[in-house]
């Protein structure tokens, strides 16, 4: 008896990883015009491109010309309202503005204006104050508490008479009525603008040295 072996042919495979795309993920201006003087220049000279498809194709160019031209005109507009809106934060500086949220700002011990609006009269109201890394600095029970506008005003220390830290602090008003239930409370922020940071694609101000307030939250320039 005669054994036949047969032998197993195996071709190398390629990692798909390994396999790099060649040329531009976007086309521009100067793609399309390569592409059509291309195709123009690799017609068949005995049925050359129909003159209603090239008037076509030579519309479609210049509609997206056009729209490029229009693209481009777009950004640079945005781009100078961009700096003429940067421009006119920096008359800010040195002015008073009164933003909605709940940050306190210390400096020197002496702690900047604040105000919140109770929305109901308070029967039992208590304000928690944080420092930047969240942790509680000091709680106040406040008591009876009427509804609509009240200042806060913080010593700027411990329950245990320690000064605080300058920077920037947080408080939350917890505030219920008669009844148990929770009052709605809105936040006021006042202080003095001392600068302007453009970083980071929003604009913000420093608002006495300690506070970092959006553009968008301010309400009240005086």
């Amino acid at each position: 008896m005669t054994t036949t072996a047969s032998a197993t042919t195996t071709l190398p495979t390629q990692d798909a990883t390994a396999v790099k795309t060649v040329g531009k993920k976007s086309l521009d201006r100067s793609d399309f015009m390569t592409l059509f003087i291309t195709q123009m220049q690799h017609q068949d000279p005995l049925e050359p491109m129909d003159s209603t498809e090239m008037a076509s194709q030579l519309a479609q160019f210049s509609n997206m010309e056009a729209t490029m031209k229009m693209s481009d005109n777009m950004e640079k507009l945005l781009e100078y309202q961009t700096s003429q809106n940067n421009l006119q934060l920096l008359t800010l500086i040195g002015k008073e503005v009164q933003g909605s949220g709940n940050t306190m700002g210390v400096v020197d011990g002496k702690v900047s204006a604040t105000q919140y609006t109770l929305a109901d009269a308070a029967d039992t109201c208590r304000v928690e104050v944080y420092d930047s890394a969240g942790r509680m600095a000091d709680t106040i029970n406040l008591g009876y508490v009427a509804s609509g506008i009240h200042d806060f005003s913080w010593d700027a220390t411990t329950p245990s008479g320690t000064v605080v830290p300058d920077g920037q602090y947080t408080y939350s008003v917890k505030a219920v009525n008669a009844l148990g239930q929770e009052v709605a409370v809105d936040y006021r922020t006042t202080g003095r603008v001392t600068g302007v940071n453009f970083s980071g694609g929003k604009a913000q101000v420093s608002v006495d040295k300690s506070i970092v307030m959006n553009v968008g939250d301010i309400l009240v320039v005086k």
